[in-house]
């Protein structure tokens, strides 16, 4: 049977206000009573209605997250960070896969809202106006990560482009003359939402330009790009950096490479991009653009919660990011 706060404040012999009180951290109670009320409902295994509460309140106490998928260590760091600092602040955490599918994005952001959540957290690939209109119709608060989807949803992330830019900077200083880079396929970035990609590419693009060693750009996108690095990675001999639009392309090439018997950093030098937790388990170390993933899961869940309760919020948060050179160039 079911205890509630009526059973508590009989036993305790007072009112369901200084039960509600105590149980809240509201003021108006002697510190003693507080204790003994706080004590008695953990004995008794007492946990709160959230459906009532929710009915009181307006607040289901809950938040959804919209994300690609688990494959990549960085949605998996991200929602650990997004799930722990929604707990920390006493919000339930429904967690949605989308596998990168619009329409399924579309079905997820409709049931975290038949569960009345009180606000979603997303990464989307989805974009344009009638999808803008789609989420206007949720209403619903909703803070985007990831991939911008316009000027008028709450971001947060980190300044890709820039990035980029100090990663290829960082390149060249150690004295790599070709630097090429691999990518996730744009080929569809003209009915889905590519934003992080297309700024990470975009900056490859503009300091290849700036540095006066685009004759030696080459921008890899196809799937089989493993094949693709094949035929190029030794061309006039060249000294050759592969820069990667995330980790996971890092370490596939890295294994690639060792198969092959090809040397990194000694042949071929090797730059990922995200700094996931896995990379320290890897020999040689691989160079990275770092920046916290864990603060955009904080940032996100707080800025959430302050549009819950109907309080300004940035538009558009950039987090710091650094370039970390390691043993693999």
């Amino acid at each position: 049977m079911r205890i509630t706060t009526k059973d508590i404040a009989r036993i305790c012999g007072v009112s369901r206000g200084t039960v509600d009180r105590a149980l809240h951290n509201r003021p108006g109670i002697n510190p003693e009573t507080k204790k003994q009320i706080i004590e008695k409902a953990k004995e008794l295994g007492y946990r709160p209605n959230m459906v009532a509460r929710s009915l009181v309140k307006g607040q289901t106490m809950s938040i959804g997250v919209v994300v690609f998928d688990l494959y990549n260590r960085f949605f998996a760091q991200l929602l650990n960070s997004i799930e722990q600092r929604a707990r920390e602040r006493g919000y339930f955490t429904y967690v949605t896969l989308t596998q990168k599918d619009p329409q399924v994005e579309k079905e997820c952001l409709s049931n975290l809202v038949e569960r009345n959540v009180d606000g979603i957290i997303l990464f989307s690939v989805c974009k344009g106006k009638k999808y803008e209109e789609f989420l206007r119709s949720l209403n619903k608060p909703i803070i985007t990560v990831g991939n911008i989807i316009s000027h008028q949803w709450p971001f947060v992330g980190i300044n890709y482009r820039q990035g980029i830019k100090d990663a290829v900077e960082s390149i060249a200083r150690k004295g790599y003359e070709r630097i090429i880079y691999v990518s996730t396929p744009l080929n569809k970035k003209k009915i889905i939402n590519m934003y992080a990609l297309e700024e990470r590419c975009a900056g490859y693009l503009e300091a290849c330009n700036n540095m006066d060693i685009s004759q030696n750009a080459l921008v890899i996108q196809q799937r089989d790009y493993l094949s693709m690095l094949d035929k190029v990675l030794y061309k006039d001999g060249v000294k050759t950096a592969v820069l990667c639009s995330g980790d996971i392309y890092a370490l596939e090439i890295l294994l690639h490479l060792k198969g092959k018997g090809i040397r990194v950093p000694g042949e071929i030098g090797l730059m990922g991009f995200d700094d996931i937790d896995i990379l320290k388990y890897v020999t040689p170390a691989i160079s990275t653009v770092s920046y916290s993933i864990d603060a955009i899961g904080c940032y996100a869940v707080d800025y959430l919660i302050r549009s819950i309760k109907r309080e300004e919020i940035p538009m558009c948060t950039y987090l710091e990011h650094r370039v970390v050179i390691r043993d693999s160039l």
